[in-house]
């Protein structure tokens, strides 16, 4: 337990870490991007954990930033909050899976950029809201949304900030799969499940090296593969590997 607001337990090899603000739609104020910073970086460091798993309420993933306390939250200093929050998405080694129920606005929509697969409810709804709000978007949403959807898509998203349906964020590879709404969390266990019974030290060089190389020309993105393969297979013990 983190918080009052925030939840982190490890279910297995699983650190599953939850918003749970319901009264305010689950939206972030300074001690929960605090505390939301805090656990990832447990994440990070604990050799138990192979995934993160970041999960909302049943009725709201994360209507993002708790926009009564802007005043109190920003400008951000270099070791602020949000920037800690941030930086902690950012960073994180470890594969990373959202499960959406209901909203995920600004943040709550920014933060899943960072995630490797993200499972949504059919009744999910995502938005950017920020141009409404005279505001850019955070945490690389720029870069990153395009790289996702596609630059037409994200210019429409980030400027429009109309709704998105689940519907909409599938077809455009925004996220991984949509389910039932009750199946969620049961859908992004089994995946989290799937993720965390592989070798975690293959996962996390894949992660690291899928986010570097997509600005990467392919002959660079080819000699860093080869770096981790060269440190990699020496220490495989190929015969506890099943062969097809």
């Amino acid at each position: 337990m983190m918080g009052a607001n925030l939840t982190a337990e490890l279910h297995g090899q699983v650190w599953s870490v939850g918003i749970d603000r319901p009264e305010k739609r689950n939206a972030l104020n300074g001690p929960l991007f605090e505390a939301l910073a805090n656990t990832l970086r447990l994440a990070q460091g604990d050799v138990r954990v192979h995934c993160v798993l970041l999960h909302g309420t049943s009725e709201c993933f994360c209507s993002g930033h708790d926009t009564a306390e802007f005043g109190s939250l920003w400008p951000q200093a270099a070791d602020g909050a949000v920037v800690r929050c941030i930086e902690a998405f950012a960073e994180q080694p470890k594969p990373l899976v959202a499960a959406v129920n209901g909203a995920a606005v600004g943040f709550g929509a920014t933060m899943l950029l960072h995630a490797d697969w993200v499972v949504a409810g059919e009744g999910a709804m995502f938005r950017f809201s920020f141009a409404d709000l005279g505001i850019v978007p955070e945490a690389g949403a720029t870069a990153l949304l395009a790289r996702r959807v596609g630059d037409l898509c994200a210019r429409d998203w980030l400027m429009s900030g109309r709704p998105i349906t689940a519907a909409e964020a599938l077809q455009q590879g925004f996220v991984s799969r949509v389910v039932p709404d009750a199946d969620v969390r049961a859908t992004a266990d089994e995946y989290c499940a799937l993720l965390s019974a592989k070798p975690p030290t293959a996962l996390q060089s894949m992660r690291r090296l899928l986010l570097e190389g997509a600005t990467l020309p392919a002959s660079e993105a080819i000699q860093r593969e080869l770096a981790h393969l060269n440190a990699f297979i020496p220490a495989v013990t190929w015969r506890s590997i099943p062969h097809a």
